[in-house]
């Protein structure tokens, strides 16, 4: 797992040994940030299920202005801060919130450009957690949310509050990216 474009490129992550944890490939995170192209650049990102930070740090590599990391193991939060201290990225550029993601986004945290979610394959209340971003303040009609979950535990496909502006499969992996339905447009 490395970084792949801007300040930090190249430079290798530290992952966990945990077989829970499925980091996002590189492969993955190219697709993603091809995609985004420059909407993170100076923009608040929030990277739930944030793991060792994988996609948040990419984020930050390529210019985001901060990175809000959540994640509700000890663990996980261990190699992000380990990560973090790697890079030498300065603190206030970053916050780390061990919270599980339903209460998180329930908190309607204010000002987030971007949210990049990568849950754990079996994750049941998918759906719910969609629901909970898009029916709180935390999303604008400038937002942006981009969420990889493994195509037996889908999203709605038809929703009263986002819409699916691009998917991609890879594998096992569906790649897509939600905005708020009335947005035309993804950047």
């Amino acid at each position: 797992m490395r970084i792949i474009s801007g300040k930090y490129k190249g430079r290798k992550l530290r992952s966990s040994s945990s077989f829970e944890i499925r980091p996002t490939t590189d492969r993955v995170k190219e697709f993603i940030f091809n995609v985004l192209q420059d909407f993170a650049r100076d923009k608040i990102v929030a990277d739930i299920f944030s793991g060792s930070g994988n996609l948040g740090l990419e984020a930050l590599s390529r210019g985001a202005r901060k990175v809000i990391f959540v994640d509700n193991s000890a663990a996980s939060i261990a190699v992000l801060k380990e990560n973090i201290r790697h890079l030498q990225i300065p603190e206030e550029q970053y916050q780390i919130i061990r919270l599980d993601a339903i209460t998180f986004a329930s908190a309607n945290p204010p000002g987030i450009d971007l949210f990049l979610l990568d849950p754990p394959f079996v994750y049941p209340p998918i759906q719910e957690l969609l629901d909970v971003l898009f029916n709180s303040t935390a999303m604008s009609a400038s937002s942006l949310l981009v969420i990889e979950h493994e195509k037996n535990n889908p999203i709605l496909e038809k929703s009263d509050h986002y819409r699916i502006i691009k998917q991609r499969t890879f594998g096992r992996s569906i790649i897509s990216f939600l905005n708020q339905r009335g947005t035309n447009e993804t950047q």
